[in-house]
């Protein structure tokens, strides 16, 4: 089969389109036929070895000292089907079925087949039936992005009345943040580039700011949720546009982070998460219904076949995409 080998830590030109062994499914997997992938800000952080919280060298150390030999392909969402089910696997899935999932720290979606755990609960990652008003490419793009954003809502407890504000609104979590908060009832802001204004209007947004154009720090306004999915830099300062026992969740986070997390907690209501989402099954399953209920949709940007993987990962890199960039592995399904 064919997948992009992740050869060297670095620039995208380290991935590599090989043929290599196709996967067979121990008893307890599911050997599933991936029809489409996405290029994520963590696999691309991933290639780089330029990871959150001072991982990097932990990872390097398993992944492979000079170079990546425990984690060859990288990719962590994909949709398709299932082509073969160990016998041992209890679910209802069968050969055939139509699914879609995230694979969490195992990767390996940048390829033909992948060899997925059949039990819930066995390992990192979920599976669950397609949506059935989604193509397999954007199906792909919802399990990651989509299981933060909904995480980061019940976190906070999002409802009816609440403010929230998304920072970094036109990528992947933020545009399905900006639609699972106004489907909680929030009143949602979202900050981005001039470009996806008007992107960010169309998915519910109620108020958006360019932040080439506007200072948003210098606002009087707070919030109860602020999700920053851009991170780095002036995250103390962002902290006082939080109001009094509220959530801001830091998607992307250094070292200092947990040491502001710490001093935010026992000086004050507020609190700054850094965490990722409980991906579970019954998550998956509450996304696939709002989304079969025309009531969240995936945005897709940009679609690269297998082949050009590294294009993608420079696009990614680039901090222009609107959504989501995903890979498709059928060269006659390009959107």
């Amino acid at each position: 089969m064919k997948a992009v080998i992740w050869t060297k830590y670095g620039l995208p030109e380290g991935l590599k389109l090989q043929e290599v062994e196709k996967p067979s499914p121990n008893d307890d997997e599911i050997l599933v036929k991936i029809h489409a992938a996405t290029v994520t800000a963590g696999d691309c952080e991933m290639r780089r070895l330029e990871l959150p919280l001072g991982l990097s060298f932990p990872i390097r150390l398993y992944a492979g000292f000079l170079r990546p030999k425990r984690i060859p392909v990288l990719g962590q969402e994909f949709a398709g089907e299932i082509a073969e089910i160990g016998q041992n696997v209890k679910s209802l899935f069968k050969v055939g079925d139509q699914v879609f999932g995230t694979t969490g720290f195992k990767f390996g979606a940048y390829a033909e087949y992948i060899c997925v755990p059949g039990n819930p609960g066995d390992a990192d990652g979920v599976l669950a039936a397609k949506p059935k008003n989604l193509s397999y490419v954007e199906a792909a793009a919802v399990p990651t992005a989509g299981l933060e954003a909904l995480h980061y809502m019940r976190k906070a407890e999002i409802q009816t009345g609440r403010k929230v504000l998304v920072i970094g609104g036109g990528g992947s979590i933020g545009t399905f943040s900006i639609q699972l908060a106004k489907h909680f009832g929030a009143e949602v802001t979202g900050v981005d580039s001039t470009a996806k204004l008007d992107m960010m209007r169309a998915l519910g947004a109620d108020q958006v700011i360019d932040y080439t154009q506007e200072d948003y720090l210098d606002r009087s306004q707070t919030y109860d949720l602020i999700i920053d999915v851009v991170g780095k830099h002036s995250v103390l300062k962002r902290l006082r546009l939080l109001k009094k026992n509220g959530v801001y969740f830091l998607a992307f986070a250094r070292p200092s982070h947990i040491l502001l997390g710490i001093w935010t907690s026992l000086t004050s209501a507020k609190r700054l998460k850094i965490e990722s989402a409980d991906q579970t099954e019954d998550d998956l399953l509450f996304l696939k219904n709002l989304i079969e209920a025309g009531k969240l949709k995936p945005v897709i940007d940009r679609v690269y076949p297998l082949a050009q993987v590294p294009d993608a990962h420079n696009y990614v890199e680039s901090g222009g995409k609107k959504g989501n960039v995903c890979i498709t592995l059928d060269p006659n399904v390009m959107n």
